[in-house]
């Protein structure tokens, strides 16, 4: 069987591994132009996957990358698109855009395994094309290497924006962290903030005005107006699911309210022969020993569903792939 696995980060490289191990054919589709995934710039420590002490985030990308693409049997089509997906006689009919141009392939299953994306808002997009002093998500270099003897406000309430609050306070600046709600991020965090003398928690905070320059933020808060260096937002991530809409209808997988895809246990989406691993479905806890388990499952159930007749075990010739 000819499975086609959109993403290839930790998810998806890991369901591919797994399927050469159950006789299945893997076909990654990656649309940026190597594997590995968000991790690639993640320069914090994984804290999550024991055997990897004080690795950060990009080494375990760059290990976890040459380990799959030194897998015989497995097809990478990085740069490549999924434009639309249609039901086939034995599966499904994926329609890409490739650096080669269009191309059509006939699959008997799909993994998605596209990942998430720091959450963002238009109003904030609008901010960061006019300064590169405004960073959306916490995977960004600059902070690692421009934050220095600054001041910066942080929007956002969870672990992300408290973490980014010890990292930088802890490298010689003075932090703000600003959240519109009440904070969620976990105690141990939360009681590391209050107790650093650079770091001022403001819940309930919602700012009433929020500009931007070359040379940082200026925010606005009743009559109070301030001055930052930098502005970071850290409101968690979205499922990239968009593909879900380029799917016909009678195929298209059902999504949680977050907008999250739904699947069992054995990561079958409400479709059959579709299924979904890593931080495109709503996880306990988001990481890559997570996506990396999700993978090998989503392969097992491909395997287990076409010895049952769930998923046809037809081979199919992908034209100028295999």
């Amino acid at each position: 069987m000819i499975v086609a696995i959109l993403g290839a980060g930790p998810a998806g490289m890991s369901c591919a591994n797994a399927c050469l191990s159950f006789g299945l054919t893997p076909v990654v589709i990656e649309r940026s132009d190597q594997a590995g995934g968000a991790q690639r710039a993640n320069f914090h420590p994984n804290l999550w996957l024991l055997g990897a002490p004080d690795e950060s985030g990009a080494e375990l990308s760059r290990r976890l990358a040459a380990h799959f693409s030194g897998l015989s049997g497995v097809t990478l089509l990085a740069a490549t698109q999924v434009e639309a997906v249609e039901a086939a006689a034995q599966g499904f009919r994926l329609m890409l855009s490739t650096p080669q141009g269009a191309r059509v392939i006939d699959v008997n299953a799909i993994v998605l395994a596209t990942g998430a994306s720091p959450r963002t808002t238009p109003e904030l997009e609008a901010l960061r094309a006019r300064s590169a002093r405004v960073i959306v998500g916490p995977l960004s270099e600059a902070i690692r290497d421009d934050i220095h003897a600054a001041r910066a406000l942080i929007l956002g309430g969870g672990d992300n924006a408290l973490d980014h609050a010890l990292y930088l306070a802890e490298r010689g600046n003075r932090i703000c962290v600003c959240t519109r709600a009440a904070f969620s991020a976990r105690e141990s965090l939360m009681a590391a903030c209050r107790a650093h003398p650079e770091i001022e928690l403001r819940g309930q905070c919602r700012p009433d005005a929020l500009t931007a320059d070359a040379l940082g933020a200026e925010v606005v808060w009743g009559a109070e107006r301030a001055r930052y260096d930098w502005l970071l937002a850290m409101f968690g991530y979205r499922p990239n699911t968009d593909l879900v809409a380029r799917m016909a209808a009678e195929i298209r997988p059902r999504l949680e309210d977050s907008g999250y895809v739904v699947t069992d246990a054995w990561q079958r989406t409400t479709v059959a022969g579709i299924y979904a691993a890593g931080d495109v479905i709503d996880n306990v806890q988001p990481a890559v020993a997570t996506a990396i388990a999700q993978g090998l499952a989503a392969a097992k159930a491909i395997e287990r569903d076409g010895k049952a007749g769930r998923v046809s075990s037809k081979r199919r010739a992908v034209p100028s792939l295999l």
